[in-house]
């Protein structure tokens, strides 16, 4: 499989939900590829895989941390139209949220 080519980096601020308010058991790792939950400007929300996390540390449910989180190029123009600094959109693995993620800056 060829690598993913990379068409939009953002370093983001990630919040995990505790294990017992349904968020995650154990920590997420660098590598870690979540689905993403960002709100549309009419108030849908619009979910974007092809995408992977590289951590500072590791995270552990219920924790904070920052990390940078990259997207393919195939999403990156979609991401790129509905993201800002200071956007907070949705963690999720399929159908189950585990957390936020909030932007803290966006690569040109």
């Amino acid at each position: 499989m060829a690598a993913p080519t990379i068409g939009l980096a953002l370093d983001v601020t990630v919040h995990l939900l505790p294990t017992d308010a349904g968020g995650r058991t154990q920590s997420i790792v660098s590598g870690y590829r979540p689905l993403c939950f960002i709100e549309t400007p009419n108030g849908t929300e619009r979910v974007f895989g092809l995408c992977w996390l590289d951590l500072d540390a590791p995270i552990a449910p219920g924790d904070s941390g920052d990390g940078r989180l990259s997207f393919d190029i195939a999403v990156s123009n979609d991401v790129r139209a509905l993201l800002h600094v200071g956007s907070k959109f949705g963690l999720a693995e399929g159908a189950k949220r585990v957390g936020s993620a909030e932007v803290r800056r966006i690569d040109p």
